[in-house]
């Protein structure tokens, strides 16, 4: 998970099946729950292509430690 922070500190999106091939993370939804309990702002959008829908997520601010 430190690394998916990094990259979404860069301002970078996720979604799930990037998390999934990139820092091999199967349930990305779990992780940013996590974040949200710990007071990090995560934008989430959701997209629908091809019939698919599924979220993408991006850093809007962490907790002030």
């Amino acid at each position: 998970t430190q690394r998916l922070l990094k990259h979404m500190l860069r301002g970078q999106t996720i979604n799930g099946r990037q998390a999934l091939s990139r820092f091999g993370i199967y349930r990305l939804s779990g992780v940013i729950f996590e974040w949200r309990k710990k007071g990090f702002d995560i934008e989430t959008n959701m997209i629908t292509r091809a019939g698919t829908t599924y979220a993408v997520y991006k850093l809007k601010g962490t907790p002030n430690v």
